[in-house]
């Protein structure tokens, strides 16, 4: 059996004539996305589609299926550009890789944008630019055996990507300036119409935008789906605690916050500072008479209808934006009122749990504590007042006496009456106390994982002793470091260094190590009680245990250090991954017992070790061997061009001659006259070589 025996098995395989595409639309609208989000991909353009016979390795002389691998040349779009750049690629909804493993040139959507210098040169009369749009293009994408795209999802960095408090997601108050104003993909409103000052930081600050940092406040949205301008606005400043109000001919957005807050990032904490003081004290006098009406009307909430539990769902960065509730309660709320929970609120474009945590605790505390309406009118006078202003309302017969109340909203009749209606201001609870909080997963884990590359193998011919007289070569190998993530490893073989065929699989880690300290010569009989053999198995994280001293006779425990085969009877943890061995059976199988240096390699020769029989015709030849790793689930392969090619000139060293087999098994042997031709020959090697093969040919005497 060699390395690169051959066989052959026939198998009917489907050969496919075209990319297999399970869905296809047209005039699909160009998704928007700010901070860093996920999104699917939209192939747009493929041309030659190529189909490669391939054949499976061949182990231990059998042959292997053939079938086939597909490539072609591919664009996809991603979304309105120009964006940042791609993050983490997931296929198949688990496997994790990189825009460059899958061989894919990226396009940030820039205007103007470079045509793909593959399409203008092998499609000249399709090469557009595509101003504006972002996508990733290849001119000879891997489909695998499928002859599909499969599901492909983009972490994409966005437009404003980084520029929120926690340096990944975006500033709300520069994604609502560039979603009302951007000129490219904007919704058309001016931007001389937004107010500034109440938007972007200043010196006052109470601005939207030291609101969202203080309170660690970001988001990530994805416009991917038809839906009007007022209903996204809408949904992000409920998420953020803010409003927008227009007055004076000039939109602003105002938080709710209602208390000082500072917070923000490790490196920049800022203070949001609200203005508190009210502007007018309305009392009897300032109320226009109804007949028949009181001044101030007043509307309670029922609190066994309020929520006192409240739950957005977020798409957790965390959790590779798979979808999942954050939960936000009121305890004592429960304790009085009994469990009431609230709709979940769809918060897609949070994707930082403790962003999801403060916005759902806000959401919360404003339905529940914010309960009671106020209403009454006011003459033209007060036309100067807009919404979010507060005012004191004071009202003997309702009990009000100089109370804060903040006005929701203001509608003038043709009389130019003014009909305020206010909420009650309890001080306090437009203000949320941030606390860790946990995102819930699937606690699955990533069964794609890349798998690491093993540490220096061992790659031995043992004597005949070990072998049976069979030229074979032992293997042993490991995870890097003792990854616990390393599965085992699909051996590769080649005579000349450039084409590899698939022979053998290792699925254990061998005990691998060095040498603590030097092992002298030993020349005296066994066991060795004289010296100890210390050795750090931390690279492989091996374990060795005791046994019998007739076991270790027998050697059970055989071990390789610098290539002398002994074994061990005790061994003792001296450290982390670290062995003292004593009552050493020493030379075994070969002489002499040398000594060792510290750092030598060390390995255990135990059932982890790959023994692989050659053919006496490959001695001589040098083979190179390549180990390409697989984690513990069988997924996430190396990329056999990465792995390290070994190689080995095979001796032949296991193998016995036929005199030397004769001899061992007590045959008499008669080599005929001098002058007779040579029948049978061994090479038993220099007088400086190895002690390979012991045979015992009886006393003087006999």
């Amino acid at each position: 059996m060699g390395f690169l025996g051959a066989g052959n098995v026939n198998t009917q395989i489907t050969k496919y004539s075209g990319l297999q595409v399970q869905t296809t639309s047209s005039c699909v609208p160009v998704p928007i996305v700010y901070g860093a989000n996920v999104l699917a991909p939209n192939c747009f353009w493929y041309e030659n589609f190529r189909a490669f016979a391939q054949s499976a390795g061949r182990k231990g002389g059998k042959g292997g299926a053939k079938g086939y691998n597909y490539a072609c040349s591919i664009m996809m779009g991603i979304c309105e550009g120009p964006i940042a750049g791609i993050g983490q690629v997931w296929q198949t909804s688990s496997t994790t890789t990189s825009l460059i493993s899958l061989g894919l040139s990226l396009f940030k959507g820039v205007s103007p944008q470079a045509v793909w210098s593959y399409l203008a040169t092998a499609f000249p009369s399709q090469a557009l630019t595509y101003p504006g749009v972002a996508y990733v293009a290849s001119a000879n994408y891997n489909l695998g055996a499928s002859a599909s795209i499969g599901d492909n999802n983009f972490e994409v960095h966005g437009v404003l990507y980084g520029s929120g408090v926690n340096g990944v997601d975006a500033d709300p108050a520069q994604v609502i300036s560039d979603f009302l104003t951007n000129p490219q993909y904007g919704v058309g409103f001016p931007a001389a119409s937004i107010d500034a000052t109440s938007l972007y930081a200043n010196a006052g600050d109470s601005s939207f935008q030291t609101y969202c940092w203080a309170n660690y406040l970001a988001i990530s949205p994805v416009l991917n789906m038809p839906e009007t301008a007022s209903s996204i606005l809408t949904r992000w400043l409920k998420l953020t605690n803010a409003t927008a109000v227009w007055s004076g001919g000039l939109l602003k957005i105002i938080p709710y916050g209602d208390s000082p807050v500072t917070g923000g990032s490790a490196t920049s904490q800022k203070t949001w500072t609200p203005n508190l003081v009210p502007i007018y004290d309305l009392g009897d006098e300032d109320f226009l008479n109804v007949e028949g009406e009181d001044p101030v009307k007043i509307t309670r909430s029922d609190p066994y209808a309020t929520y006192n539990q409240q739950a957005i769902e977020i798409q957790a960065r965390s959790d590779s934006y798979n979808t999942g509730p954050i939960v936000a309660f009121d305890q004592g709320a429960i304790n009085r009122y009994g469990r009431r929970i609230g709709s979940t609120v769809a918060a897609h474009e949070i994707c930082d749990a403790v962003t999801a945590q403060t916005s759902a605790q806000l959401i919360l505390q404003r339905g529940l504590y914010i309960r009671n309406t106020f209403s009454f009118k006011l003459s033209m006078e007060f036309c100067l007042l807009e919404p979010m202003d507060l005012v004191t309302l004071t009202d003997a017969a309702l009990g009000l006496n100089a109370t804060v109340v903040r006005i929701v909203e203001i509608e003038e009749d043709s009389e130019g009456a003014l009909t305020i209606t206010a909420e009650e201001f309890p001080q306090g609870v437009a203000t949320a106390t941030r606390y860790p909080t946990q995102v819930r997963t699937n606690g699955a884990p990533d069964a794609n994982a890349a798998a690491p590359p093993i540490n220096t193998p061992l790659i031995i011919e043992p004597p005949p002793s070990l072998t049976g007289g069979v030229v074979q070569v032992w293997i042993g190998a490991s995870g890097r470091n003792g990854d616990p993530n390393w599965g085992g490893c699909y051996v590769w073989a080649s005579l000349d260094g450039a084409s590899y065929t698939r022979v053998a699989t290792v699925s254990s880690p061998a005990s691998q190590g060095v040498l603590l300290a030097s092992l002298p010569a030993y020349g005296g009989a066994n066991p060795d009680a004289a010296n100890l053999l210390n050795v750090d198995l931390s690279q492989s994280v091996g374990v060795l245990d005791s046994v019998s001293a007739t076991a270790a006779a027998a050697g059970v425990t055989l071990c390789y250090v610098d290539s002398e085969y002994l074994s061990f009877a005790t061994a003792t943890l001296t450290g982390p991954d670290q062995f003292r061995l004593s009552q050493l059976y020493r030379g075994l199988a070969t002489l002499p017992a040398g000594a060792h240096a510290a750092g030598s390699a060390f390995c255990a020769l135990d059932s982890a070790i790959l023994r692989y029989d050659l053919s006496p015709s490959q001695i001589g030849q040098t083979i190179y061997l390549k180990f390409q790793s697989y984690n513990i689930f069988g997924g996430g392969l190396q990329d056999l061009a990465t792995c390290v090619a070994y190689s080995h000139k095979i001796t032949g060293v296991g193998a016995i001659g036929p005199v030397t087999a004769s001899l061992s098994v007590g045959a008499p042997l008669d080599f005929g006259l001098v002058v007779q031709p040579i029948a049978e020959t061994d090479d038993f090697g220099d007088l400086s070589s190895q002690v390979n093969a012991l045979i015992d040919l009886g006393t003087l005497s006999n």
